[in-house]
């Protein structure tokens, strides 16, 4: 079978944490039409506090950031967006037309596993830009009390393991540190990542946080076959880009888990498969997956900690033709900092907040040709070596899909 892996990593911080702003979508749109034709930097200051309820869609977004182009304006718009990605829509998002019947629902998911079984199978060789921009904020103190298998507080409802409640701090100290760009080449259905290099305060290193692999066909694989030996339920019918599109939620049991965690533990990584749940929003027509995303429920001594993964899908060119690839992705993590001591009888314990936004821009063919020239023109009158262009390595899976 199948694992797909990510990897959870910890750093320092050095920003002072701050009260939040808790907006619905309504509200947030009310306040961009009082800043609109504001300065960037007081747009910015406006919204760095600022903490949504509900979840932006991407043409929300892109709406926003024509509306507001200023630099530190878009970074804000970028980082409310992705602390939204877990949460539920608006119910202005959510079209009120009735569910399908179970035996469409069934057509649909089995679409979506025909999907992932050949379509993706055969894309074209071809490279991509994978761009990073990562966030982190300060320690802060969060209170914790056991209360069953029902969470309940605010924010990222969807990511919170079973049996704990978390009061969650504000998100302002929350802020870009470092921006990555890896190039990512695509071969004979698998994934090798070229190159990657970092600027600002993390120069000459790979992005941090949770990190993932696999956007370009495992992580649909592994998912979704987990989710189907799983629970999965009807969720609700949204606007796509065009067409309604079908919103199924869904549970995966430890014991059925391919969905590998790795955390670092000193020298040692522990490598643990736990449960988790997310959503998968699915063409109807086609099966394609346009969304799809992922909270682990980790199990003790891990319960403290936060980790989901969003992906999100949209039609690319390449070449001459139109395929469906990963657009954008986000990678939360909300973990206990490393040495910190926990408050008496555990009521508070110290943690970190990091996000990556992730862009895949720049999709082109790859492809290899090879010129073999004939005599002796070389020195010694020994033959040139044939010369490749764009060929590089060859293509092998990578090591977090073993």
């Amino acid at each position: 079978m199948r694992k797909w892996a990510i990897l959870l990593l910890l750093w320092g911080i050095a920003f002072p944490a701050m009260a939040a702003k808790i907006m619905s979508i309504d509200e947030m749109e009310q306040l961009l039409v009082k800043l609109h034709g504001k300065p960037d930097g007081k747009v910015a200051g406006e919204l760095e506090d600022a903490q949504l309820t509900e979840r932006v869609n991407p043409a929300r977004l892109a709406r926003w950031e024509a509306d507001f182009p200023g630099k530190r304006t878009q970074e804000e718009l970028m980082k409310l967006a992705d602390k939204s990605a877990f949460l539920n829509p608006p119910a202005s998002d959510v079209l009120r037309d009735p569910p399908p019947d179970e035996d469409t629902q069934r057509q649909m998911l089995e679409h979506a596993v025909e999907y992932i079984k050949t379509t993706i199978t055969r894309l074209p060789n071809f490279y991509a830009t994978r761009e990073t921009t990562h966030f982190e904020d300060t320690p802060s103190q969060e209170a914790v009390s056991r209360i069953g298998n029902n969470p309940t507080g605010t924010g990222m409802r969807a990511m919170r393991a079973p049996g704990i409640a978390v009061a969650m701090t504000d998100y302002k100290s929350l802020r870009s540190t470092a921006t990555y760009s890896a190039m990512v080449r695509y071969q004979d259905g698998y994934e090798v990542h070229e190159s990657e290099a970092g600027k600002g305060r993390k120069e000459d290193q790979t992005a941090v946080g949770l990190t993932t692999g696999g956007e370009f066909g495992p992580i649909l694989e592994v998912v979704m076959g987990d989710a189907m030996r799983g629970q999965v339920k009807w969720a609700h019918w949204e606007q796509g880009a065009s067409e309604p599109v079908a919103v199924f939620s869904y549970s995966v049991a430890a014991d059925q888990s391919s969905y590998l965690v790795g955390i670092p533990a000193g020298p040692k990584i522990d490598q643990i498969y736990p449960g988790y749940h997310g959503e998968m929003a699915i063409d109807p027509a086609t099966g394609e997956i346009l969304r799809m995303s992922m909270a682990a429920d980790l199990p003790p001594p891990f319960e403290m900690m936060q980790t989901a993964i969003l992906v999100e899908y949209g039609a690319v060119m390449i070449g001459d033709r139109t395929y469906i690839c990963p657009t954008h992705g986000v990678a939360y993590s909300k973990v206990p900092v490393a040495g910190a001591a926990a408050e008496p009888q555990g009521s508070k314990v110290t943690v970190q907040t990091q996000l990556n936004d992730v862009a895949f821009t720049q999709y082109h063919l790859f492809s290899a040709e090879a010129h073999i020239v004939s005599g002796g023109s070389g020195p010694g009158g020994a033959n040139p070596p044939a010369s490749g262009a764009g060929a590089g390595p060859s293509a092998t899976q990578p090591s977090s899909h073993p």
